[in-house]
């Protein structure tokens, strides 16, 4: 099965993103805070994450900065947050992220973003991960 983490501080939103997409048949993991998104990536290979920017003590700049220095595949990452300003979206992109999705949402516009990253990509994209029996866990 398909796994996603989901990374927001907002209990609100993070159960709204937990509900649609998993009624669209994908797993879900979810985080209420950047040192929890890490810890399960130490944990769990996930398929896609879903980041928020804006969270208390480790923003998800700072997440995707972890995930880098850890030095291995890391999963695709969608930014899903209200600052769509040029400078957060640069440095995310230079991080690493494939694309934002800006809050408010429409929860079909947000399954919509997740199955165009998540669609079969060509052989050895990250998107291909699944197959690969010995995708590893982030070392962070």
């Amino acid at each position: 099965m398909t796994t996603l983490l989901i990374v927001e501080d907002d209990p609100l939103i993070r159960e709204m993103m937990d509900i649609s997409i998993s009624q669209a048949g994908y797993g879900i993991v979810t985080a209420g805070s950047g040192a929890s998104a890490l810890e399960v990536l130490r944990r769990l290979r996930v398929d896609l994450v879903l980041l928020d920017i804006h969270m208390p003590e480790m923003s998800g700049l700072d997440v995707l900065k972890a995930m880098r220095r850890a030095g291995v595949a890391m999963p695709p990452v969608l930014m899903v947050t209200a600052n769509t300003s040029a400078d957060a979206v640069k440095e995310a992109m230079y991080l690493g992220c494939v694309g934002y999705v800006a809050k408010p949402f429409a929860p079909e516009a947000l399954l919509a973003r997740v199955r165009r990253v998540l669609k079969p990509a060509q052989p050895g994209s990250l998107a291909r991960r699944e197959a690969a029996p010995d995708a590893r866990v982030l070392e962070i």
